[in-house]
């Protein structure tokens, strides 16, 4: 590449080419500074297994939405998608191009893959063997560590929890059965609810979680749900359960329930 002191200076991220005859034009992602990116068109004579490539295993062979059909390189070979070790050092080693199925009819395109350089993949393997012991047992601590996390994060929210109910003394085996429950319910991990986002404070969360607790729990809106007509839905159109006015209606009913569940609670 020609002396071009921004791009040889800065970090570049492959985002677009055309391959006109022997000559690349790459679009490139030049880092200036820490807080300051600008884009270049860069003319550069390059060989394309010496760039990051998203390549397809199609019927008649490998094809780049951009260069068209291409040819494994000489000496390279699938290392199969699945291992994450072995993938990062084998991107770390240089040289790859990552392999794709092409995606079908409503289904995602999937990742098969890296092809590199034989030599590459071995020296990941050996990494891979050598280092067995020592990433089992980071693995192991590092389980150990979330599990410590998590438990000390479930006590915490169940102390929030316990803190919003504020119920009075004489209520507080419910309380602390609608605190365990909250937790439970709202804090699985990878489920997406309330308990695991980031986006809310601990006491948003703690509140959101203990009403739908007493909701579903301590309310008839379950059995209200489960006895709503919805015959007359259309299971084709866009509309959903939260958009029949019966719904809309349980829900409502359910939120002042909540509230007086609350109130005669929290009275002496």
């Amino acid at each position: 590449m020609g002396a071009n002191p921004i791009i040889a200076e800065g970090e570049r991220t492959l985002h677009d080419m055309a391959w006109p005859g022997k000559r690349l034009l790459v679009l490139v992602t030049v880092l200036e500074s820490r807080s300051r990116t600008c884009d270049r068109l860069v003319m550069v004579d390059e060989d394309p297994t010496r760039l990051h490539l998203e390549v397809y295993d199609t019927k008649s062979g490998l094809w780049h939405p951009d260069l068209g059909d291409l040819v494994q390189p000489d000496g390279w070979e699938l290392l199969p998608s699945g291992d994450a070790f072995l993938t990062r050092q084998v991107k770390s080693a240089g040289d790859y191009w990552v392999l794709f199925r092409p995606k079908g009819r409503g289904q995602h395109r999937r990742q098969l893959g890296l092809l590199a350089p034989v030599e590459a993949i071995a020296a990941a393997r050996e990494a891979a063997a050598v280092t067995a012991a020592r990433r089992e047992t980071q693995r192991e601590s590092s389980s150990r560590q979330r599990e410590r996390t998590e438990t000390a994060y479930r006590a915490e929210f169940e102390e929030a929890v316990l803190r919003w109910l504020a119920f009075a003394p004489q209520h507080q085996v419910i309380a602390d059965e609608i605190a365990r429950g909250a937790v439970d319910r709202a804090a699985v991990v990878g489920s997406g609810r309330v308990g695991r986002t980031k986006q809310l404070t601990l006491d948003e969360r703690a509140a959101l979680a203990a009403r739908a607790f007493i909701r579903h729990r301590h309310t008839d809106y379950e059995d209200k749900l489960f006895s709503l007509e919805l015959s007359e839905l259309d299971i084709d159109s866009d509309v959903g359960i939260h958009d029949v006015g019966d719904y809309r209606e349980i829900k409502r009913t359910a939120h002042g329930e909540v509230d007086a569940f609350l109130e005669q609670h929290r009275g002496q």
